[in-house]
């Protein structure tokens, strides 16, 4: 705290903190005990606020972060604070379902809210879903950052983690310790390869500088890849559910269910599915035309939540246009799931590769057939 005002030393380049700490006429305390504060720079160049007098108690600690810890959350933060992001560190929040979170880094521009996690000691891949679902359930998009084991493997991602999917983003961080002045590096992103292979559009992992991942993912230029075949076959899974709000039965759709062939061979398929808020703008369309007025279901649309204070796709009532919200649907839908029905399928176009974004989608015209997805350069295909 300057004078009674939060400041951040992220916000600071390198003089104007050398100023902040010959500045002798402003008052600096600590926001945790508000004790006095003094201005420090550590040796991996981290700026940060130092408790004057050490605190009795432990309540004021860094919970056992490294220096590197510390030093990439200051990194991520003040690239962020340059990209234009109202920037917190350490941030509480309380998600729908109740559950407490504290984000190594917060982030919020115009509506979006982000979160970064760097997760320097072990963590399991179903403890990292478990918190990414809390996070979700406070309309919080949040990435991973992992570290990475050692030189000769520098993509962390194994085990679990090597199924990447675009509800988990998650990504290695790796730094050369033997030379003093080498950037953190981030890995678990490909690119397309120059040359021609088995794969028609082949794809190669690449390295990024810290500060370049950063920027790149809060722009849209980091998006998780999956291809399609030429043609696949739509289905979709509909229940009936009763309305919170006027208590009549109503048709809701859970699942859109996509076949599509393998390799142009016949009667070969790979089968993927998506829930319906996790669908893009053009496959909503098709499901509304197609679907809605022979399974008499009301059109889906982007809804807004006061749960998540935020809006998506949802179902609607058909009789009350009541929200029928992700949060509803995961609260009851095992309860209606023995009476989820399959409409017929329909042939739709051919979708190409589809490059989610980080949180958004968008569809590019290139298509290959299915295969894992990973974490891609768009602006080098």
């Amino acid at each position: 705290m300057k004078n009674n005002k939060t400041i951040y030393s992220f916000e600071y380049g390198l003089a104007d903190w050398i100023a902040l700490k010959e500045d002798k006429d402003s008052t600096f305390k600590m926001t945790c005990c508000g004790s006095r504060a003094i201005l420090k720079t550590s040796k991996l160049g981290t700026q940060f606020f130092a408790h004057k007098v050490k605190p009795k108690t432990n309540d004021c600690s860094t919970g056992g972060e490294t220096p590197e810890h510390i030093h990439i959350k200051y990194l991520v933060s003040k690239k962020l604070f340059e990209c234009g992001w109202s920037v917190e560190v350490e941030k509480r929040g309380v998600s729908s379902q109740g559950e407490v979170w504290i984000a190594d880094i917060y982030a919020e521009k115009d509506k979006a809210k982000i979160a970064i996690e760097v997760q320097w000691s072990r963590q399991s891949f179903v403890e990292t879903k478990r918190r990414q679902q809390v996070y979700k359930d406070s309309g919080v998009r949040c990435a991973w950052l992992l570290r990475s084991g050692s030189v000769k493997d520098r993509d962390a991602i194994v085990g679990d983690f090597l199924h990447r999917t675009k509800s988990v983003p998650v990504f290695s961080i790796y730094r050369n310790q033997k030379e003093s002045d080498s950037a953190y590096k981030v890995y678990n992103v490909c690119k397309a390869a120059s040359e021609e292979r088995l794969n028609p559009d082949p794809l190669e992992q690449t390295e990024l500088e810290l500060n370049d991942f950063v920027e790149k993912l809060v722009s849209s230029k980091i998006q998780f890849y999956r291809t399609y075949s030429d043609t696949s076959k739509l289905t979709l899974d509909i229940v009936r559910m009763q309305c919170w709000s006027c208590k009549r039965v109503t048709n809701t759709v859970v699942k859109a269910r996509f076949k599509n062939t393998l390799y142009g061979i016949e009667n070969s398929y790979s089968s993927i599915s998506q829930d319906v808020d996790e669908c893009d703008s053009r496959t909503i369309e098709l499901i509304n035309n197609s679907f809605a007025q022979r399974y008499n279901f009301a059109p889906l649309r982007s809804r807004y939540s006061k749960t998540v204070d935020s809006s998506y796709i949802a179902n609607s009532c058909t009789y009350c246009d009541a929200l029928m919200g992700r949060h509803f649907m995961k609260s009851w839908g095992s309860y209606y799931s023995s009476q989820t029905v399959e409409t017929d399928e329909i042939t739709v176009p051919r979708k190409g590769r589809v490059l989610m974004e980080f949180g958004r989608v968008g569809y590019y015209s290139r298509a290959i057939d299915y295969n894992e997805g990973k974490w891609v350069l768009i602006d080098s295909l």
